[in-house]
């Protein structure tokens, strides 16, 4: 065996071993929004993502009530590697979705902002087609 094909055979089972980091990775964010839909009838659900070059990538999953308070969940997956997973983001629970909006929360970093006003965009979206619109905290028919 040459080193050639040693090399090969290494980068192919690092390869495999990352396809299959990615698949539990994804089973776990499938389940963590399973529970979070199952659990919360009322309300919206967003979920943005904020990736980077070189540095941590971020999905932040906001739980909305209908006047725009975020309520008991906010979680955020922050890392380089498959071995991420979501924990809990107390620091934007009870926030007004506005104060978020309009950068008025500094504990955030660069990262979970961007995911944030991803997030929350998708949430008016969602509102939107609802028939509602989220204005300063109020949703309004």
């Amino acid at each position: 065996m040459t080193i050639w094909s040693a090399l090969l055979m290494v980068l192919g089972v690092l390869w495999l071993a990352q396809i299959v980091g990615t698949y539990f990775q994804m089973r776990h964010y499938r389940r963590v929004l399973g529970r979070i839909t199952e659990r919360y009838s009322e309300g919206y659900v967003g979920v943005g993502n904020s990736r980077t070059r070189f540095g941590k990538g971020v999905i932040l999953i906001l739980v909305v009530d209908s006047k725009g308070v975020i309520i008991r969940e906010a979680l955020r997956m922050k890392g380089m590697t498959v071995f991420a997973r979501f924990k809990r983001c107390s620091a934007l629970e009870g926030l007004d979705l506005e104060k978020i909006k309009n950068g008025g929360e500094p504990l955030m970093d660069r990262s979970t902002a961007l995911a944030a006003q991803r997030a929350i965009e998708q949430i008016e979206r969602i509102s939107e087609e609802r028939g509602r619109q989220l204005v300063s905290g109020q949703a309004k028919k």
